[in-house]
């Protein structure tokens, strides 16, 4: 569903939680999801040696106020490596937690199992401004810019600072 959203020749990172166990299921995830990791367009790392990720394998929690600053690190220095990268999909459940750094640190659309949770349950459920609720009167002639990373908190951000 990313890779579609994008053109052609554009790439997509995809972290996992670590890349070594991700491509041995080669056959698995083209059969189940039409997932190809050999696919020149995924540039796939993983995440096994950022700082305190360790956690996940040792079966630990992990501090992801700690952890935030590699992830972001990792992200960037894969963006100076592949510029044509245009979204980030966080392959693992342990992943999303780092999402809201990684799109204001990054500007790109950071894709993870919320934010496809949410398409999918927002298809099934009535949109509330649509309809009689006249919602575009509340927008009409008003543009309030969005800036990506906005929930961060002041403490958070100081801490990606330096990234």
């Amino acid at each position: 569903m990313i890779s579609v959203a994008f053109d052609k020749y554009d790439k997509i990172m995809i972290l996992t939680a670590n890349s070594a166990t991700l491509k041995p299921q080669k056959d698995i995830l083209l059969n189940s999801c039409g997932f190809d990791v050999d696919d020149t367009r995924f540039v796939i790392y993983g995440c096994q040696n950022v700082p305190g990720f360790d956690a996940v394998a040792k079966g630990e929690k992990v501090d992801v106020e700690y952890v935030t600053p590699g992830m972001v690190h990792m992200a960037k220095d894969i963006l100076k490596k592949e510029p044509t990268i245009r979204a980030i999909c966080l392959e693992c459940t342990e992943l999303p937690p780092y999402a809201d750094a990684l799109r204001k640190e990054t500007g790109l659309p950071v894709f993870d199992a919320i934010t496809c949770t949410d398409f999918f349950v927002s298809a099934r459920k009535d949109n509330p401004r649509f309809g009689l609720n006249q919602w575009q009167n509340d927008w009409d002639g008003e543009v309030h810019e969005y800036e990506l990373g906005a929930n961060l908190t002041a403490e958070q951000e100081a801490k990606l600072q330096n990234a």
